[in-house]
């Protein structure tokens, strides 16, 4: 890390307004650039694994992801944060675990990782939570709640009375780029419509996201058969089509129905709560990618192809 004369650390502190948005406007065109035609796979976006401590015990996780076994220290998230934004990422994604559980020694909390973020130059910063805290002073610019269905077919994932609760949260929040995102299986696919009513019904969530179960071992009698989950694609398009707000592209939905199509998930690195960083997720390392439901990647996949719904889905996700 630079340090002034004096040996303190330098603050790169994110240029905002008029300046701000024309150097993030030509950022993006030279990643591109660079990414496309010179083959230098940067990322783009960063998540970052910050605990795996959780307070719920969904069906769809790994029996290891409920080991509760450690809070990064905020010093290692500083130098994991500026190793990031170095290869060039510019967005971040703290998750865990429950995020919003993260505390350090010294009485930090997950707002002094956001504000630790914008000082290294990060463009934005998202939290993904599964809602069943209160989130209204998160600072993050953007806030994803996991809802795995509408009312039981949550709890049926997640616990009884887990819908209610972060139904609750979410009202209450306050936050003004709120949106919620189902993973679907076979649990709870006959929810999907009724989720994406509630999207638009509810004044406080902005959109939806979609993905579909990732067979990580120990999960894989939550997959949905192909034909299944493309019947629940072509279900989702049409609500996208009809004005419902699902931020999913077309473009994404439809390459998430080609099993084992190319992936490019080097657009966002991972570093996980070990400390390993990935240049891509870590299902590549689980043999899963062939059946990978994370929409993300189709949506990558889009990016890279020049697609205009998914460039325009990304821009207002992001910017």
């Amino acid at each position: 890390m630079k340090k002034t004369a004096e040996g303190l650390p330098v603050i790169r502190r994110p240029v905002t307004g008029f300046a701000g948005n024309i150097k993030k406007t030509a950022y993006l065109p030279w990643w591109y650039f660079r990414s496309r035609i010179l083959g230098q796979k940067r990322p783009l976006q960063t998540v970052l694994f910050v605990t795996d401590y959780c307070n719920l015990h969904c069906k769809h996780c790994m029996e290891e992801g409920h080991r509760g076994s450690r809070m990064k220290p905020y010093e290692e998230i500083r130098k994991e944060l500026a190793w990031s934004y170095r290869m060039g990422s510019r967005f971040v994604d703290f998750e865990g675990g429950e995020p919003t559980l993260w505390r350090d020694c010294e009485g930090r909390g997950l707002n002094d990782l956001y504000r630790l973020a914008k000082e290294e130059g990060f463009w934005s910063c998202t939290l993904t939570t599964n809602g069943q805290r209160p989130f209204g002073d998160t600072l993050a610019d953007s806030v994803w709640v996991s809802v795995d269905g509408y009312g039981k077919y949550h709890d049926r994932i997640r616990g009884r009375g887990t819908f209610a609760k972060l139904d609750k949260n979410i009202r209450e929040s306050g936050h003004p780029a709120l949106s919620i995102a189902m993973a679907v299986n076979n649990r709870n696919k006959d929810s999907v419509g009724r989720l994406i009513r509630y999207a638009k019904e509810n004044p406080a969530v902005r959109q939806i996201a979609f993905n579909f179960h990732t067979p990580f071992p120990g999960t894989e009698s939550l997959m949905m058969d192909r034909e299944e989950q493309n019947r629940v694609i072509d279900r989702i398009i049409a609500y996208k089509k009809r004005g419902y707000p699902v931020m999913n592209s077309v473009s994404g939905l439809q390459i998430m129905k080609k099993r084992g199509f190319p992936k490019d998930c080097w657009i966002a690195n991972y570093i996980l709560i070990d400390g390993r960083k990935l240049p891509n997720c870590p299902g590549s390392l689980m043999g899963v990618c062939d059946d990978c439901g994370f929409s993300m990647a189709g949506e990558m996949y889009s990016v890279l192809r020049m697609k205009p719904d998914t460039i325009l889905a990304g821009l207002r996700l992001r910017m």
